[in-house]
């Protein structure tokens, strides 16, 4: 990839599969470096493998290194992508700023949840063996239940997805983007949940010909296509969990 690669790192969380990428927040920076036309080199990466990414200061991916810098958290990592590399913004000025820090919060702290809920039958048989362990202690410990219990009932959390979207689906019955006449980071965020959805579920959580289905369609399609080359959950072809 162009755009100094050689000096810059990006570590994304991989499936038992190395091709299945099921990070909503490493998609969030996967379509911030593809915006910002950003080479780098891809390291696949377990959250096993904490030792990798020691000097992040962190635990979790994404995790990217620049000229010997390591950055974490995608929220972080995208604020920084703006200050050293200013040209194509991808959050540009206040109100932006403000937008773009409501959905980053809102979708960390109230979607994500009761997505994961809704999807985890679907998703934990395309975790990486060696991650399950930690995934189902980090289940039990957040929500009290493990995994198995979660995923035997998930029809009130899809329920619950769908309709959250209602404000979203508003909003982009108005405009293209969430960032108006062109996508910016809001949309990536937000792209990089559904994006989750898609690689590990079959479920669909907005209607058919939908303001949202829409604005993901052209989002799977930007990049030279980048997001619709990742496979979705239906090629997979591995069972729920049970």
């Amino acid at each position: 990839m162009s755009g100094q690669a050689q000096t810059r790192r990006f570590f994304e969380v991989i499936g038992e599969d190395p091709a299945c990428r099921l990070s909503p927040y490493c998609w969030r920076i996967r379509m911030a470096l593809a915006h910002k036309r950003l080479g780098y080199d891809l390291q696949p990466w377990h959250i096993t493998e904490k030792d990798r990414i020691a000097a992040s200061g962190g635990i979790t991916a994404p995790v990217l290194v620049e000229d010997g810098q390591w950055l974490r958290d995608s929220w972080q990592i995208a604020l920084y992508l703006d200050e050293a590399h200013p040209e194509h913004t991808l959050i540009s000025g206040p109100a932006a700023l403000a937008r773009c820090r409501f959905l980053n919060s809102w979708a960390d702290s109230a979607l994500h949840p009761a997505l994961f809920r809704a999807v985890i039958a679907e998703q934990f048989p395309l975790t990486a063996e060696i991650d399950k362990t930690y995934y189902r202690a980090r289940t039990l410990a957040k929500f009290g239940q493990n995994v198995e219990e979660i995923g035997a009932n998930p029809e009130p959390a899809a329920a619950q997805v769908s309709a959250a979207l209602a404000p979203v689906e508003d909003a982009l019955s108005v405009a293209p983007y969430l960032g108006g006449d062109a996508p910016d980071y809001g949309d990536y965020i937000l792209f990089g949940t559904f994006q989750w959805a898609r690689v590990v579920s079959q479920r669909h959580f907005w209607p058919e010909g939908s303001a949202l289905e829409r604005w993901f369609d052209v989002l799977l399609d930007a990049f030279d296509g980048m997001g619709r080359a990742q496979p979705p959950r239906a090629h997979w072809d591995l069972p729920p969990l049970t």
